[in-house]
């Protein structure tokens, strides 16, 4: 037993909860600044939140940002109509025909999965979901269940056993998974739920700004984005800056308004902070060619120096890891840390028991010398 629960225990004069030390003794988080070692942890994939280009942009449209803070949720006081004509141009970019922005992914997937479906529909999500999804799908009252991770036949069979026992179904995935770096097969989910009661989420959060029609999301061609019901879209990832949107018709965006807990009891953005919204897309679409070229170069360079070494993934995506099965975690962090690397551990309950890693995030402003080092350092640690 821990010194200080046992001397709290014997002392009885604690603030707060026995149970919380108790938690606390196993618990292995804790919070860095790697302000000034080599970023191989940040979703800022395409180096966006660094950019003095944008710096600059943001700069020269000073005056023309509204400064002023929301003074209340979207519902009461924190609504405009240029703030609708964004949401719309928003939309046009994904394919849909509306959407609504959020605070963050997080109270987007949040507040969308939790209202959309009742005590007769049932959610079917993949295994490696995120746990904003999972905490959505807890939040309605509908039921729940997951299938193999990217495994379409196991997810054939959850459909036809659960086919005729719910009204609806409503299957979720995530276009890059944020741990594993992988993506499910889009033509051959979208053949699974071609079906009148089987309905299509899917979170783009980590593949914005990096796969699909102008690189604005896998299932972001025209044919694809009308087989989903809705999508949600993140702006903490290659945005480089936060927030989050659902995007979809007009009836699910109406739904949203009047039902999602998160969206109606919540403060609003900050006005300026649809504004920028709306020139990071301009610069995503308009002037990253570069970025989006030297990403894509480092992947392909990554995976080609990895390709001998087992404990390296080898995903055609910015998200790899570097298994940590049978390794000291904590020393490898530290190895690393000493070589002025910053790749961050990554432990259960995040990832299962046993699939302990090094998550490695590639970007578009890590130099070739960097991402050597990086893996030299992983190889030598055995």
């Amino acid at each position: 037993m821990n010194f200080l629960f046992l001397w709290q225990m014997v002392s009885m004069q604690n603030p707060y909860p026995y149970k919380w030390i108790e938690k606390l003794n196993s618990a292995k988080r804790e919070l860095w600044d790697f302000s000034n070692l080599i970023d191989f942890a940040s979703n800022d994939y395409l180096g966006f939140s660094k950019q003095q280009r944008i710096k600059k942009i943001i700069v020269e449209h000073f005056d023309k940002l509204n400064w002023q803070g929301s003074t209340g949720s979207r519902l009461i006081s924190g609504n405009k109509k240029w703030i609708e004509e964004i949401e719309n141009k928003i939309a046009q970019y994904h394919h849909a025909e509306s959407s609504v922005i959020y605070p963050s992914a997080y109270q987007a997937n949040v507040g969308l999965l939790s209202c959309i479906a009742n005590k007769d529909d049932v959610y079917l999500m993949d295994e490696k979901s995120h746990a904003s999804i999972y905490d959505g799908v807890r939040l309605s009252f509908a039921k729940h269940y997951k299938f193999e991770h990217n495994n379409f036949q196991h997810l054939k069979e959850l459909i036809e056993k659960f086919y005729h026992k719910f009204q609806n179904i409503f299957v979720v995935v995530e276009c890059l998974y944020s741990m594993d770096g992988d993506f499910p097969d889009v033509k051959e989910l979208l053949n699974l739920i071609d079906n009148k009661k089987v309905f299509l989420i899917a979170d783009e959060s980590h593949s914005v700004g990096v796969l699909g029609e102008k690189n604005l999301g896998l299932f972001n061609q025209k044919e694809y984005a009308e087989k989903c019901v809705a999508r949600v879209i993140g702006y903490g990832k290659a945005f480089g800056f936060s927030g989050g949107a659902v995007v979809g018709s007009e009836v699910l965006k109406k739904l949203l308004v009047n039902f999602s807990r998160s969206f109606i009891f919540s403060t609003a953005l900050p006005l300026y902070h649809y504004q920028l919204i709306e020139l990071l897309y301009k610069e995503l679409l308009n002037h990253s060619e570069n970025e989006k070229k030297q990403l894509f170069e480092n992947i392909s360079y990554y995976l080609i120096k990895t390709k001998t070494h087992q404990r390296f993934s080898k995903n055609h995506s910015p998200i790899q890891y570097f298994s940590l099965s049978g390794l000291d975690y904590f020393d490898v962090q530290k190895q690393i840390i000493d070589k002025g690397i910053f790749a961050k551990v990554i432990l259960p309950p995040t990832v299962e028991k046993g699939s302990e890693r090094i998550r490695i995030s590639l970007h578009s402003f890590n130099s070739q010398s960097e991402i050597d080092l990086l893996i030299n350092t992983l190889k030598t640690i055995e």
